[in-house]
């Protein structure tokens, strides 16, 4: 865990000379990336580093529920060594995989495997919702619970979950999210989704905050979201490759609010590392289908973008 916390620590650190800080970063993420798979096998021994058994049940149940798929598998345990190491431990981590590009668990890494041990449900779904599977059938089958969905290619800080528990218990019945948004609404319109800038400050609830599904850990509390949020038939149609912009428009239709953390961590979370690595935001921004599956959302759904610049 030492080496784990120091890494965080002094990747926080910022220098007042943007290109060192650059530089600075690149050379701490690589370093992390090449320490850390040695270092999570070698301590993954001590109790310190497992999940908690504490029988929790209901609202007082935390799950933290993620997904992958075949060219993350290889990496995806790291992710999950991230959270059996947080300072606070979830009673469940549930990692969702589409039965279709797996040949069941036989075939998957030994390094995931052995995270059972340690607390991980490893669980098979019959349909590929793509990234809605990391909250999907977790909520479809715990809906009375706290569940925190994270994404599957990045190094959480040790802190992140006692954060953002610390945020949920003031403002119990928003969307605590550690990475954000905010959705720009101009004359009544709304601007295009490279204009919604990153949060780098702690806001309080509000309905102009994006829901980023997994990103640096979002937090939804029992009843923030409607039924209509585990809609198959509508996920396909509308939002299939953007859950993020799915969840935004079920928070609106619900009331629930949204709040940013963002403020309690100087840098975006440490990224793993991978050739193979492909980001459906990257192609859903790039080509601006962002602008087009929310905009047809807003629509299909009636949703006042009016509301979204209200406090």
């Amino acid at each position: 865990m030492a080496l784990y916390r120091f890494l965080y620590s002094i990747y926080f650190l910022h220098f007042r000379n943007k290109a060192m800080d650059r530089l600075f970063t690149r050379v701490i993420i690589r370093l992390a990336n090449i320490l850390l798979p040695s270092y999570f096998s070698l301590s993954s021994g001590s109790k310190l580093n497992s999940q908690k058994r504490s029988g929790a049940k209901g609202k007082d149940q935390l799950i933290v529920s993620l997904t992958t798929f075949p060219a993350r598998i290889g990496k995806v345990w790291m992710t999950i060594e991230s959270i059996l190491r947080q300072d606070t431990k979830p009673d469940r981590i549930i990692l969702w995989l589409f039965d279709g590009e797996f040949e069941g668990k036989n075939s998957l890494p030994k390094e995931l495997l052995l995270l059972e041990e340690r607390g991980l449900e490893i669980r098979f779904c019959a349909e590929n919702l793509m990234p809605h599977k990391k909250y999907y059938y977790t909520l479809s089958e715990y809906s009375d619970a706290t569940i925190i969905t994270i994404d599957d290619d990045m190094l959480y800080p040790p802190s992140m979950l006692t954060s953002l528990l610390k945020f949920h218990r003031n403002f119990p019945d928003a969307i605590c999210c550690a990475i954000s948004r905010r959705i720009k609404v101009k004359d009544g319109s709304l601007r295009p989704y490279k204009e919604w800038q990153y949060l780098h400050e702690n806001t309080l609830p509000c309905y102009s905050n994006l829901i980023m599904g997994g990103g640096g850990g979002t937090l939804f509390p029992p009843g923030s979201l409607p039924q209509q949020v585990l809609d198959r038939e509508g996920i396909i149609k509308h939002s299939l490759r953007t859950d993020d912009l799915w969840l935004k428009i079920m928070s609106l239709k619900a009331g629930t609010k949204v709040l940013s953390l963002a403020g309690e961590f100087p840098r975006f979370f440490i990224p793993i590392l991978s050739r193979k690595n492909f980001r459906l935001a990257d192609s859903n921004i790039g080509e601006g289908q962002n602008d087009k599956i929310f905009a047809e959302l807003v629509r299909e759904f009636d949703i006042n973008i009016e509301k979204i610049n209200e406090n």
